[in-house]
């Protein structure tokens, strides 16, 4: 959807670039080749665009003018409507299964209000309603405390030692950074995809990490209180 956007308003100015948060290149390429060679999309293997916009989960974005300047800070990023609002529960389904499901249908229905807001942007520049001023952006920006630094460092250091071999050791380190900045869903789906995916296989979406951290994927978006906080809602 991020391509056909892309291909929509490039002849008006908008170049959309996505980028892949993973450590392994491999699982993201076949996005990466699909979208070639009209669609720019990057792999962030160290996570950079965590520390330096404040992304936290994904999708997110960041809308940058033609001078490089922000006009809207790190947001949840959607253009379609809630794919799980038109899922059919069932009695049949496991019980968690069901209350993840009923955790996504409440997530805030914003994506074609999103992609509105992006086309007017692109029509009006500084005069769109939805290009903040300077100050605008840094008062919808997000806090940086000074644990999201340490998770920052820690998770880093964490792709130093497994990049070394050191697996328990770059756990070690992801705990630490799961701990300092637990709403950052990036630095833990990187580190549980690790840990729940056999090597060669898909990314494991599941994320089942008892045996190495004592959680899940669902178990964590349940106890954040599921859809309704798994994002920082766009201000549209």
């Amino acid at each position: 959807m991020w391509q056909d956007l892309h291909a929509q308003l490039e002849p008006a100015g908008l170049t959309v670039v996505t980028v892949a948060l993973d450590l392994e290149p491999d699982r993201a390429r076949p996005w990466i080749e699909a979208a070639a060679p009209t669609h720019p999309s990057l792999i962030d293997r160290e996570h950079r665009v965590d520390e330096l916009f404040g992304i936290c989960n994904v999708p997110m974005a960041v809308w940058i003018d033609e001078s490089g300047t922000l006009v809207r800070p790190a947001e949840s990023a959607r253009l379609e409507p809630n794919e799980y609002a038109a899922v059919e529960i069932s009695d049949e389904m496991p019980e968690q299964m069901r209350r993840v499901i009923e955790g996504l249908q409440q997530s805030p229905d914003f994506g074609p209000a999103y992609r509105a807001a992006i086309v007017d942007w692109v029509e009006r520049g500084a005069d769109s309603p939805f290009a903040m001023s300077p100050d605008e952006v840094i008062e919808a920006s997000q806090p940086r405390p000074p644990e999201h630094s340490r998770a920052a460092a820690c998770f880093e250091l964490g792709i130093a030692l497994h990049e070394a071999g050191d697996t328990d050791g770059a756990v070690r380190r992801w705990k630490q950074a799961h701990e300092l900045y637990p709403d950052n869903w990036t630095y833990k789906r990187q580190a549980w995809t690790l840990a729940s995916t056999p090597e060669g296989a898909d990314s494991d979406m599941a994320q089942e990490v008892h045996d190495v951290y004592g959680t899940s994927w669902s178990e964590e978006f349940l106890a954040a209180g599921g859809g309704a906080t798994y994002g920082i809602v766009p201000r549209l």
